[in-house]
């Protein structure tokens, strides 16, 4: 991508701008309804996202009062962000001189984007439920609450894994029929991450749907 010589907004003037209006980086997501992992990787400096982004943001300050153009704004801030600002993945994308992971050129820059997203959010799903305190049930064992948690605790981890492998060009996940009753392990993952961007991508290559085998009846 090329990046044009003047952007909307740097991410300097971004972290300026949240200092000024005493804003974390969680408090200007959710106000400005922009996809979190795009601001966190962008005021880490090694990240450039789409100008329409950036030219949200920068309306989103400019809006509430901050002048992006003065030259004082970025010197009343620490050099770099905020070490609570520094959440796991926010240093996702970056330039390294080392080996690296790539992202498979079969992946469009919306399904990244989607992908990114989605991850960043189990992130911070995964971090609550580990501080999650564990509940006891009636008869023994552990209530159906603290259960429910961690299978959904797993089941966030996972989904990370499975994305991580999209991104690489390698779906694990293929689409299975979701009309027939549920007869595979595959049945229950498209369930389960029935908001997850997997089931999207796997069939982004327009590969047929896998129609599987209608369960077994149980003999005696």
């Amino acid at each position: 991508m090329k990046i044009p010589a003047v952007q909307p907004i740097t991410a300097a003037q971004s972290r300026a701008a949240r200092y000024h209006l005493g804003l974390s980086q969680a408090e200007v997501i959710k106000k400005s309804e922009l996809p979190g992992h795009k601001l966190k990787n962008f005021e880490t400096g090694r990240f450039v996202p789409d100008m329409a982004f950036l030219k949200q943001l920068g309306d989103f300050y400019t809006a509430l009062g901050v002048d992006l153009a003065d030259e004082g704004l970025a010197a009343a801030i620490p050099d770099q962000t905020p070490a609570a600002d520094l959440k796991p993945g926010a240093t996702m994308i970056r330039t390294v001189q080392r080996p690296c992971f790539f992202v498979s050129d079969t992946v469009s820059t919306d399904l990244l984007d989607q992908c990114l997203e989605r991850m960043h959010l189990n992130d911070e799903r995964i971090a609550a439920l580990l501080t999650t305190t564990l509940k006891s049930g009636m008869l023994g064992g552990h209530h159906d609450a603290t259960v429910a948690e961690h299978q959904e605790l797993f089941g966030a981890m996972a989904e990370n894994y499975l994305i991580f492998r999209l991104l690489q060009g390698n779906p694990i996940v293929q689409p299975v029929d979701a009309s027939v009753r549920p007869a595979t392990h595959a049945h229950l993952l498209t369930q389960f991450y029935a908001k997850s961007p997997i089931p999207v991508a796997a069939g982004a290559d327009g590969s047929k749907v896998v129609d599987a085998a209608p369960a077994e009846e149980e003999t005696e």
